[in-house]
């Protein structure tokens, strides 16, 4: 009886990667075994249960209607397996198991590794799994049961409960003090993000500058946007965040502002599955994040400096 219940964690595991992987080649990968080997147990499967559970196509593989059905029962029964184990170590005393996190890129950039670091040298029996994308993608995990924690970036509308851990400055970043007016003939760095980061950043230009910005420079990320500023090459928006060492005071910082003189923030929000919280291993988590931004502010004013246009 043992070795039948592992071998349906494990029939529901893979299943449940190659839905996630979308392409059994990277699916595979992922379990560290052959493309053929996954095939056939997928074929396997598929015989056991008396319908087609996936279609394959150029793109990738496609569930059918039987195989949305089995997909939602593994996880469910992932899902369960975790609540009995960690009713079993309840007894024990310990708190382990396993805690699925989605974060976003700069805050696993900038953020998560020091607050893992932490929660791992006091929950060491706690197996911690994380993926990164841009918040809109950790979102979609979320809603999609890859995780039962996100952190994610802007206001996307999630499924689960959602508390807002902290706000953080838009920054006009230059290497020297440049008006307003002038920044147009200044040149412009901008780099690939969410719609929600390049919406705030265009608002911005239309409300403070005569035209659009010629962009200069398109990069593909943040830390690449801030070695260019670094070095003088031109000026960009970035947030607190992902200022990183552009916090140095060679490096001119202004927090911006709307037209009625608000500082411009971008939230960072906890999202967590409330039917999860029940489990003792994803509330020792939370508990533990809100206990740690209670005490810990990541902005710190003293490196701004502000100026009127």
């Amino acid at each position: 009886e043992q070795k039948g219940d592992r071998m349906d964690n494990r029939e529901w595991e893979t299943f449940i990667t190659v839905v996630e992987e979308g392409n059994m080649t990277k699916a595979a990968e992922k379990l560290f075994i052959s493309q053929p080997a996954l095939s056939y147990r997928i074929r396997q499967m598929e015989a056991a249960l008396g319908n087609a559970l996936l279609l394959r196509t150029a793109e990738g593989i496609i569930l059918t209607p039987q195989g949305e059905i089995y997909h939602d029962y593994c996880k469910r029964m992932v899902q369960e397996q975790e609540k009995l184990s960690e009713a079993l170590n309840a007894i024990s005393g310990k708190i382990q198991g396993t805690l699925k996190i989605a974060s976003s890129i700069n805050f696993a950039d900038y953020e998560l590794p020091k607050l893992l670091s932490r929660f791992r040298e006091l929950y060491p029996d706690i197996n911690i799994q994380v993926k990164t994308a841009f918040s809109q993608q950790v979102v979609k995990m979320f809603n999609t049961g890859e995780c039962v924690i996100a952190f994610a970036r802007g206001g996307h509308m999630s499924t689960g409960k959602t508390i807002r851990l902290l706000d953080e400055p838009y920054c006009l970043v230059y290497k020297d003090l440049v008006p307003h007016k002038e920044l147009l003939k200044v040149p412009f760095i901008r780099y690939d993000t969410d719609g929600t980061v390049s919406g705030v950043i265009e608002t911005w230009c239309t409300e403070h500058l005569e035209k659009e910005p010629a962009v200069a420079m398109d990069v593909n990320s943040m830390v690449t946007c801030r070695h260019f500023v670094r070095e003088g090459l031109g000026w960009s928006i970035l947030t607190y965040m992902g200022l990183g060492s552009c916090k140095d005071k060679d490096i001119f910082v202004s927090p911006i502002r709307d037209k009625a003189g608000n500082l411009v923030t971008r939230e960072t929000n906890l999202i967590y599955n409330e039917k999860a919280i029940n489990l003792v291993v994803v509330k020792t988590f939370v508990d533990y994040v809100l206990d740690y931004y209670a005490e810990h502010n990541i902005v710190d004013p003293s490196i701004f400096e502000e100026y009127s246009e």
